[in-house]
């Protein structure tokens, strides 16, 4: 008898760690630098957490007024139409990739305004990608995110709207 309650609770343990392994980052606290902002954002990607734009309340967390309005607008039309409306991932700035060898460095910055970078590597090609930052009712968001060639998220939605 003892011995199956032992294993019954080795195998809850094992379970419980293993769910405790796996459990995301919560969301950048308000009190937030813009890199930890940024920071934040790609451990949540390596847990697999895709949800920083399409969950409004984390949508309104990590970006500007403006641009959560815009990514609502952008994903309430997707869902209509059935299609993407952002077909990529901003933070990688494709549809797949890796995060290694994470950097993240600021650029710029006032007492509202900051431009933080991610320089990374994906399937060992080297990557910057540009989070243009204010200072919104006293927590750091996100104004847009830029990949190369001069991918915007702001751009993507916008386009999408107009489609």
């Amino acid at each position: 008898m003892h011995r199956r309650q032992f294993l019954a609770g080795l195998a809850l343990l094992t379970v419980a760690g293993s769910a405790a392994a796996n459990e995301l980052p919560p969301p950048a606290p308000t009190s937030a630098k813009p890199e930890e902002v940024v920071q934040n954002l790609y451990d949540r990607y390596v847990g697999d957490a895709f949800d920083y734009m399409t969950d409004p309340k984390l949508r309104e967390r990590y970006f500007t007024a403006a641009t959560a309005d815009l990514l609502a607008k952008t994903f309430a039309k997707s869902n209509k139409k059935n299609e993407p409306g952002i077909d990529y991932e901003p933070l990688i700035d494709g549809q797949d990739g890796e995060v290694k060898d994470l950097e993240i460095v600021t650029k710029a910055s006032t007492p509202t305004k900051a431009i933080v970078q991610a320089n990374f590597k994906s399937f060992d090609q080297k990557l910057g990608i540009g989070f243009d930052m204010v200072f919104e009712k006293n927590v750091w968001r996100i104004e847009d995110i830029r990949g190369r060639k001069g991918a915007s998220l702001k751009k993507a939605a916008q386009q999408f709207l107009k489609s």
